[in-house]
């Protein structure tokens, strides 16, 4: 017999178009702000379209890598499933993997299944494009983690945690404005409070970037990429399409001669909670490896005077530990506990060492 749920929706792989990604934007942030953790904790994101294409304009981009649930009787769409190709290079071999990412399904419509059904029909486009195999990030006490555990035992894919980071860095700017999206207590209040400051940075060394930085920049990346065991592998023309976003922040740290040394890199998302949404920094790139502690402490808080000036409350990101947070938190960035697990699916057996003791991730 039939199971009547499965008959009022259609799971279908559809090809992305970027005239739709408003239509996108609206379904994931309707289905997070309505999510029963953000609705008393706050701290969710809301989309807009310019942050959907962040996450899906770039060149590398696989265009029929993408999931929908439509509600047959309304012809809604009602669920979303994208995905992120992601070259992995794990002990220096390279493989072709994806991020599955940004799944939801309308607070009308969930509890129906409609997620895992997504997971399994992206699982199924993926093995058909060839693809080794995916990863995500999961927060322990929410749902995407069931979801992704029960499509890999239906679908008998391997499934394995490959690492788990345990801090989050976030700045505030201005604590009370971000109070109106997330949560705090009054002691974490202060706690902010006593991190909003930053100094004010006058360097000749230390400057926005320019289109000529892109080479150099690329090679500090490929750096990164050689000196971690396991390593997303960032396209060239992805980096020179994200540095031409009119949303993106990116700072530079030169020599004495006048090559870059290091850099920085945010792009803007919407903190979103309480019905409030203000925008915000994701802290994406932080390559200071090359950088003494002074140095890197000096970019990192003009990172900080060039995203306020952009209109941003602060700067956030899970914690990868591919950088030294000593110069963060000598520029006040608060760094505090919060686990997010990395796991993997295994489409074609792809080796794993046992333990990652390094980790290379950029999130986009």
């Amino acid at each position: 017999m039939k199971n009547k749920k499965n008959e009022e929706y259609i799971i279908e792989q559809f090809t992305i178009e970027k005239e739709k990604f408003g239509e996108f934007s609206k379904l994931i942030t309707q289905a997070f702000m309505s999510d029963e953790f953000a609705s008393m904790e706050g701290a969710t994101v809301a989309f807009s379209e310019d942050t959907f294409n962040i996450m899906y304009g770039a060149p590398s981009i696989d265009k029929d890598l993408f999931i929908r649930a439509i509600h047959k009787p309304s012809g809604e769409m009602v669920g979303f499933l994208g995905s992120i190709p992601r070259n992995l290079s794990i002990m220096g071999k390279v493989y072709k993997f994806a991020i599955p990412s940004w799944l939801c399904v309308h607070s009308n419509h969930q509890r129906k299944g409609l997620a895992r059904r997504m997971g399994k029909k992206l699982f199924e486009v993926g093995l058909a494009k060839d693809y080794d195999g995916g990863f995500s990030f999961h927060e322990p006490t929410h749902h995407g983690i069931d979801v992704s555990a029960s499509v890999s035992r239906e679908m008998k894919i391997p499934f394995q945690r490959v690492t788990t980071t345990t801090k989050f860095v976030i700045k505030a700017f201005d604590v009370n404005k971000v109070a109106t999206v997330v949560k705090l207590k009054w002691y974490e209040k202060l706690v902010f409070k006593f991190f909003q400051k930053f100094k004010t940075i006058n360097s000749e060394q230390i400057r926005i970037y320019q289109e000529k930085d892109i080479p150099e920049m690329f090679n500090i990346i490929q750096e990164e990429v050689k000196r971690n065991q396991l390593s997303i592998v960032p396209e060239l023309e992805d980096i020179k399409w994200m540095l031409k976003n009119p949303h993106v922040n990116c700072v530079v740290h030169e020599d004495d001669k006048g090559k870059i040394k290091g850099f920085m890199l945010a792009w803007e998302f919407y903190l979103a909670g309480f019905g409030n949404k203000i925008p915000f920094g994701w802290l994406d790139m932080v390559h200071i490896n090359r950088l003494n502690e002074e140095e890197a402490s000096d970019l990192a808080n003009y990172l900080c005077q060039t995203s306020k000036e952009r209109g941003w409350f602060g700067l956030q990101t899970p914690y990868i530990p591919y950088f030294d947070m000593k110069p963060l938190k000598k520029a006040k960035f608060f760094f505090f506990g919060k686990k997010i697990n990395m796991d993997l699916f295994n489409l074609k057996e792809v080796p794993i060492p046992e333990k990652i003791e390094s980790f290379y991730f950029d999130w986009r």
